[in-house]
């Protein structure tokens, strides 16, 4: 059977799969957290509600993309991007605004992924220090990380090795890999990245086991069914969710009858990871869970192996990602907005540089990665997972006359929900 480029489909099995290893990305390791802020009960519905409705309006994209190709009979104009459609159905100006809002998300991202990578680096150091130490007790099961623990006495490493060092570090590493012209290379190392995630997955099932389960709301005051501070949570799985931008071009190569299925299901399996892992960490975390970190890694000590070898696998798989983003990056701003050469040596530094030095000041001034997560992915949100479809879709009905009062109030209810979203996040 042939596909819309001329080639056999996509097996459905292998677009499932991409579909679900494109959404594991940061959102992953703060998955308890948002729990923890938004209190259990309402924690667990408020995933189910960003889940569905984050998969119904990705399902309007895919649906515009196939009734812009039905309309383009001479298959002419290739459907690549979501700007693609927008500027069939709405003009190129709404395009160009399309390009824009996904540079800032892109921008944002990368940011989440310096500060990330700065940490589990820093974190990688002190490991092998201790384990390197003559008294190391690396193989023992280790404490949890606890504010109230003693201050141990600094020596001379860790006057030299600080947070504040390892953003300036992976410069070294990680702007030399920025400069390749196509990311051919890093695509194919990115996927063995999938091996960190099934890692992660099979941490938290060892220490749930180890822990048992702590999960009494008699016994535990801090346990709440939900809090105020849940905004935490809508903008943080608001990205956890977040596909929107790049799911005409992973649906392309699949059959267009199993489109809207493939992504569904794609859908339910992040959702039961996130849950497998929020849930999982959350109700055996053996102390107060308001100390689970936007980071749950970070509540373990770094003479934890298990932790080790994460922080190992996820630093890189993070710097074997980072490139493909200051890449897409490049095409976006330099191709698509400026309409320059995006793989001369100008642009390759000068773009490499200003998103490396803003991802580097913020790890070094402002490394809260939960805050970065929820608003960046609340203006996400806001803009393509919520606004930017329904406006679409809202204009294809139009010309179709088929814009009912019903509809027309429902998706601007959704929009109206995008931009509260957004607002919440700087009132908690």
């Amino acid at each position: 059977m042939a596909s819309g480029d001329g080639g056999p489909y996509q097996r459905t099995v292998i677009t499932i799969f991409s579909l679900w290893n494109t959404m594991m990305g940061t959102t992953l390791l703060a998955i308890p957290w948002t729990i923890a802020q938004a209190g259990f009960t309402l924690g667990i519905f408020l995933t189910l509600f960003m889940a569905a409705l984050d998969f119904y309006t990705c399902s309007l994209i895919v649906r515009m993309a196939q009734a812009m190709r039905e309309k383009q009979i001479d298959n002419k104009v290739q459907v690549v991007e979501f700007s693609d459609v927008c500027r069939y159905f709405v003009g190129p100006k709404f395009a160009k605004a399309t390009t824009i809002i996904s540079l800032i998300t892109l921008l944002t991202a990368a940011i989440a992924y310096w500060i990330l990578m700065s940490g589990f680096l820093f974190e990688i150091g002190v490991s092998i220090r201790e384990f390197s130490a003559d008294n190391a007790t690396a193989f023992n099961i280790p404490q949890l990380n606890s504010s109230i623990s003693a201050t141990p006495k600094l020596t001379a490493f860790d006057s030299i090795w600080t947070k504040k060092i390892t953003p300036l570090l992976l410069v070294a590493v990680v702007f030399p890999l920025t400069l390749f012209k196509t990311p051919t290379f890093f695509t194919k190392l990115n996927s063995a990245g999938v091996v960190s995630i099934f890692y992660v997955i099979a941490l938290v099932a060892v220490k749930a086991a180890e822990w048992g389960l702590n999960f009494n709301f008699c016994k535990d005051p801090t346990l709440k069914d939900f809090s105020l501070r849940f905004p935490a949570l809508t903008g943080t799985m608001t990205l956890g969710f977040f596909l929107h931008n790049a799911v005409i071009a992973m649906l392309n190569p699949s059959n267009p009858a199993t489109r809207i299925r493939d992504l569904g299901i794609g859908y339910i399996l992040v959702l039961i990871t996130y849950l497998y892992i929020g849930l999982g960490i959350f109700m055996t975390f053996p102390q107060n869970k308001g100390t689970i970190e936007d980071n749950f890694l970070k509540n373990f000590p770094s003479s934890d192996v298990v932790a080790f070898v994460a922080r190992c696998g996820l630093l890189l798989q993070m710097i074997t990602t980072f490139p493909l983003l200051i890449y897409i990056t490049r095409l976006q701003f330099v191709r698509s907005l400026l309409g320059k050469d995006d793989t001369l040596l100008f642009w390759r530094i000068l773009l490499g540089a200003v998103i490396i030095t803003i991802g580097v000041l913020m790890a070094i001034f402002f490394p809260n990665l939960g805050t970065v997560l929820r608003i960046s992915g609340s203006l996400s949100g806001l803009a393509f997972a919520f606004t930017l479809p329904c406006v679409v879709y809202l204009a294809y009905l139009r010309r179709e006359g088929k814009a009912t009062h019903s509809v027309v109030w429902s998706h601007v209810l959704i929009i109206a929900f995008g931009f509260v979203n957004f607002l919440l996040q700087f009132l908690i």
